[in-house]
């Protein structure tokens, strides 16, 4: 990953696949509003129902992730000469659990034995030994770089805590969200980190790597509008796909309409009720005082 291009293909994978599970977060959402709709639930993958015939129900989630750190594990030996050392054998480490995360994908599709909630356990711990990697990954760098995969690292460690909430909040949007958001956000930044560290454009000024103080100050100013320009681009697929199925004839709003009917209703007999038990009251007091 020690290149520009072992950095754009992390990058790349995570925004792919991050913009995938927002679209399909947003449509699951939008369907729970709906009258009688599904319950909203968070899962690890998605099915792919653009498909046709069976492919639509199988777990191409989990295809696409071996095949992904396949492409990955062979890019970062053939970039390298097909030499592997400490430093490569890292990057291909993460790849590993990231396409074992991929293959309990699809045990867990086929249930092949493996208890419920393992394909979150696969992620989580790939997702942890991507950060631990990093993490060592760091002595001996020079300041710049040190800080550039220190907010990468941060961004990990948000990772792991946004899935953590999604297995124990299952039927929370904003844990599969936050997912999403997380996931684009470390790949974002993988792609500002080989551009800032491996440019590839001719003639492009380069960085300062010892990293005076307003460099430095520059890096956490980028990363905070990487934060703000993922954040807008997951409301904004939000609004885009809740006019694409406005657009194909679903009524999003029946579901919230037909609960506040019914709360409206409630409380309508609740208030007659109290009216009545009031008239009541009033009845026998005056009965009594009479």
């Amino acid at each position: 990953m020690g290149t520009f291009m072992g950095h754009f293909l992390v990058g790349f994978f995570s925004i792919c696949f991050s913009l995938w599970w927002t679209v399909q977060t947003w449509i699951r959402y939008f369907r729970s509003r709906m009258k009688d709709g599904p319950k909203f639930k968070c899962t690890v993958t998605f099915p792919c129902s653009c498909l046709c015939g069976r492919l639509k129900h199988w777990p191409i989630e989990g295809f696409l992730k071996v095949v992904a750190m396949g492409i990955s594990f062979f890019g970062e030996i053939v970039l390298l000469g097909g030499e592997f050392g400490s430093v490569n054998g890292q990057h291909c480490t993460m790849y590993f659990f990231y396409g074992m995360s991929g293959i309990i994908d699809i045990l867990m599709f086929f249930n092949i034995l493996l208890p419920k909630g393992m394909d979150y356990v696969a992620t989580i711990l790939a997702v942890t030994v991507e950060g631990l990697l990093l993490g060592f990954h760091l002595h001996h760098r020079e300041e710049l770089d040190v800080a550039l995969h220190t907010l990468l690292m941060y961004v990990i460690f948000a990772i792991v805590l946004a899935m953590l909430a999604e297995m124990y909040f299952k039927t929370s949007p904003l844990a599969l969200f936050a997912r999403s958001f997380t996931w684009m956000l470390q790949g974002t930044w993988f792609l500002q980190i080989g551009f800032i560290l491996y440019n590839p454009i001719s003639g492009a000024e380069t960085w300062d790597l010892k990293a005076e103080h307003s460099e430095l100050m520059t890096v956490s100013m980028i990363f905070a509008w990487h934060m703000a320009g993922g954040f807008v681009l997951v409301l904004s697929i939000g609004v885009l796909v809740k006019m694409y199925m406005r657009c194909r004839g679903n009524d999003l709003n029946s579901g919230a309409s037909a609960m506040h009917s019914v709360l409206l209703k409630d409380s309508n007999d609740n208030s007659n009720a109290h009216m009545n038990d009031g008239e009541l009251e009033s009845e026998d007091e005056y009965q009594f005082t009479y």
